[in-house]
């Protein structure tokens, strides 16, 4: 059986690392509005994508976010709209089914922050 980052293809075998499908998720976060890095940080930034774990579990990927949420924004929208955001992004960049989304909210955004 191949390994779960391995896609079986006509003529040859594709790996995806964790580390690429960590960097799909995180500029997939980027991309939902008042969404940042716990640093406040844009994901697209480089030392954002610390914040993004990825599991590949028995063929399907599990990704755990630590972020950010623009003050104002209700939670649990801004949360579900990530997650599914992610979800979409990943499964459709590398055909992989994506188990779950995990996302830990661990700092507001003031306005005076992002000045």
């Amino acid at each position: 059986m191949a390994r779960p980052e391995e896609l079986g293809e006509e003529g040859g075998r594709i790996s995806i690392a964790k580390d690429v499908i960590s960097t799909i998720a995180a500029l997939a976060a980027g991309e939902v509005p008042g969404v940042f890095a716990p640093t406040g940080e844009a994901f697209s930034q480089g030392p954002a994508r610390r914040h993004v774990d990825t599991e590949l579990l028995g063929g399907r990927i599990r990704i755990s976010l630590k972020v950010s949420v623009e003050y104002g924004r209700a939670l649990p929208e801004v949360v579900q709209e990530l997650q599914e955001k992610v979800k979409t992004e990943v499964e459709r960049m590398t055909a992989l089914p994506v188990e779950a989304v995990d996302v830990e909210v661990i700092h507001m955004v003031f306005p005076e922050e992002r000045a």
